[in-house]
């Protein structure tokens, strides 16, 4: 009889991860709190849902560095693509599994019972319950906003990016975009066309800009936040603002999960306990978190994983030693400067993918050496030239080995 696996999220994690399951024989249940797939793929005008997607949206990486193994995105597609493709993409993606999803099926509490998991869901207000082998967690994390400047007495209109939608709701105003990350940089360009002045406050600020674009760079933190102003570290400038947008990223929550179990520490930057980013120390071979780590090649970060994930819970795969997996933390810790560095791997992710497909006994698929060089290449770009990076195409070779700009 085949083990039975919950998947709790039906964004990108929680679809590749179903895929992968169904490879190794699982039987697989997808519990989705929305109407639809996507998870953060999904935009709505809405706002406070559960969604962080803004009206118009490029992908900060390119289509040949998003996929999931053997499902190309569409040829005729730019390389980077419209928050819209990406969601189309993954409802084909969906459409292959070929397996019902439970749409509109809120888990509520995840417990250990005995040698199973308990899964308590909510849908049309029935409350149900069911018993896994194993659960995998991919609810993501962009709906629970970092925000170090709550409350606030400023008098203008004050908003986290998860609540930022379209531009020209700011024009002629003088706006303040707190964050230097993917999403401040991309906001505060979609903003500047519209702004009577747009300023750009974080240590990450130094960006190489066109002076075309009239975007203030301030690379200090930020102080204090007053009545109608901003006043900047060091520089102890007041900078007068209509608007401030806090561009600070997000924290991790698990509503469904007691604190016995998980642990969100350092002001929401770590989940713990965790081995790798992925397995519980105390559950490792059925307690999986697909999808935590930060600054990586997503797509295929949750493909890897789920494929650990999938080899360990049928057998395939070989545990990390238990002085591995409860040393962890702690060795992470000493090697950061910040607790809000602990998810981050960038350079790291090759080595955690190495480990996670040689523990679990898969090979990797080849072309992740290209999605490497691909990753390479846009994070020096993006440094140099973060105004027209995404307006390039990429071509790739014979043999998909490698590629070239066009």
């Amino acid at each position: 009889m085949p083990k039975k696996v919950c998947i709790i999220g039906g964004g990108a994690a929680g679809l590749v991860s179903a895929r992968v399951a169904l490879q190794y024989g699982l039987e697989v249940d997808i519990f989705e709190q929305t109407s639809k797939i996507g998870g953060t793929w999904v935009y709505s005008d809405e706002i406070g849902c559960h969604t962080s997607m803004y009206k118009i949206m490029k992908t900060n990486l390119p289509k040949e560095a998003m996929l999931f193994e053997n499902t190309p995105f569409d040829d005729n597609l730019p390389s980077f693509m419209s928050h819209e493709d990406v969601l189309e993409y993954l409802e084909k993606f969906a459409e292959s599994l070929k397996i019902p999803i439970r749409f509109e099926t809120k888990v509520v509490n995840v417990e250990r019972v005995d040698e199973s998991w308990k899964v308590t869901y909510i849908h049309n207000s029935i409350e149900e319950d069911g018993l896994y082998d194993a659960v995998l967690v991919c609810n993501g994390h962009f709906f629970e906003p970092l925000n170090p400047y709550e409350p606030s007495v400023f008098q203008g209109e004050i908003l986290h990016s998860h609540d930022y939608r379209r531009a020209e709701k700011y024009k002629g105003k003088r706006v303040v975009i707190i964050g230097a990350g993917p999403s401040g940089i991309d906001i505060a360009m979609q903003v500047e066309k519209f702004a009577e002045s747009t300023t750009l406050i974080s240590k990450k600020a130094t960006y190489t800009i066109d002076e075309s674009v009239k975007i203030r760079q301030i690379p200090f933190h930020v102080k204090e936040i007053q009545k109608n102003s901003v006043l900047v570290e060091e520089k102890e400038e007041k900078i007068e603002t209509d608007v401030i947008i806090i561009c600070t990223g997000y924290i991790f929550k698990f509503p469904f999960l007691s604190e016995d179990l998980i642990e969100v520490k350092h002001n929401g930057m770590v989940v713990s306990p965790l081995w790798n980013h992925l397995s519980h120390v105390n559950y490792p071979d059925s307690l999986f978190f697909i999808g935590l780590p930060l600054a990586t090649i997503t797509f295929q970060l949750f493909e890897v994983q789920a494929k650990y994930a999938s080899a360990v819970i049928t057998g395939h795969a070989s545990l990390p030693s238990q002085s591995e997996l409860l040393d962890f933390e702690k060795n992470r810790l000493s090697k950061i400067a910040s607790a809000a560095q602990y998810h981050c791997l960038v350079e790291e992710q090759w080595e955690m993918l190495d480990e996670l497909a040689e523990l679990g006994n898969f090979e990797k698929w080849k072309y992740l050496e290209t999605i490497r060089k691909l990753y390479i290449y846009i994070i020096t770009e993006r440094r140099k030239n973060v105004v027209n990076y995404k307006n390039v195409n990429f071509k790739l070779n014979s043999d998909e080995t490698d590629f070239e700009v066009v």
